[in-house]
Order: C-alpha cells, then structure tokens, then sequence
C-alpha cells in the first residue's frame, strides 16, 4: 500500500489486515525498530538519500518474505528501484491510497514527526505533485482515500478477492 503522506495507509492498512487475516507492516515502524532511532533523527544525521537507502533495503528484506499487507512510506516510490520491487515483486498487489492534496494537508500539517512538512504547504504540495505519477507507476490500483477507511478496506478487500480467484 503507497501514497503520500496522509493517505492511511497504516489506518486502512492494519483494518485490511485484520479483514484477510494476515499480518500488518508498516515500513516506516520496522525502519524504526530495525535503526533503533526516530524517522526525524534518520532524514537529520543521513539526509533524506540516506533514509531512501534505508527504506528501499527494509522493503526488500520484508516484500519476498511475507504474504503480509504492507505500509510503505510516502516517499519510498522516489526511487526508480523501489518502484520497481513494488509494482513487480510477484507477492503482492499494490494499492495507490490517491486523495486531493487539500484533504491530505488537513490530516497532517501538525504532526511533527513528518520531516517532508517543514517547508510549509507550498513545499508539500511540490512534492505531493512531484510523486504523483511515481504513486500511479508502482501500483495496480489506485484506490479513493478520500472515502471512510471502511469503505476503502471494502474496495481493497473486493480487488484481493477478485485477484484471488
């Protein structure tokens, strides 16, 4: 699961799991755990191309060897190889959560813990628009966040059944 910050994919993620009875990750925590330092500590003593270095190694380490559903990070679809473990790691359908920036900034613009947010709104809606086409180019399906995270658990929930059959 993949879109930017905001979108819930940890929200619709854990929900989604609990549906097809499968393990939940989120990256963005395993990366926690795994460094034993904060996100923000991360991006401050690597910079954000250390942080992307790190996040495309934790994927591969996880996407291969689980049939769990998976949180990826906002950011993770900046590099051309990790795009590419998503869209065709053979595993694991990928599912765009895709909503207008507007209600996205709403839901995050005061958390602290999102280092990508210290240039303002401006700067996060450059880069909500930047990743775009990045978001849409490694997944299967995109899917309205905007919706209630049930129904987005419904619509996922239907497409995996469909897939499976």
């Amino acid at each position: 699961m993949t879109g930017f910050m905001g979108s819930g994919k940890t929200t619709v993620g854990k929900r989604l799991a609990e549906r097809l009875e499968k393990e939940f990750i989120d990256l963005d925590h395993y990366i926690v755990e795994s460094e034993g330092r904060p996100i923000p500590s991360i991006f401050e003593l690597e910079g954000e191309a250390g942080f992307r270095e790190i996040e495309k190694e934790s994927l591969k380490k996880i996407i291969n060897s689980t049939d769990a559903v998976i949180s990826t990070g906002g950011g993770i679809i900046t590099y051309e190889e990790s795009r590419s473990l998503l869209k065709n790691n053979g595993h694991h359908t990928v599912y765009y959560l895709s909503a207008p920036f507007d209600a996205l900034y709403d839901r995050i613009k005061d958390d602290e813990n999102r280092p990508m947010l210290k240039g303002g709104y401006d700067a996060a809606k450059a880069l909500y628009e930047s990743r775009i086409s990045h978001y849409e180019s490694a997944s299967h399906y995109a899917v309205d966040a905007s919706l209630s995270v049930e129904e987005t658990v419904e619509i996922i929930a239907d497409l995996e059944k469909t897939a499976g059959e």
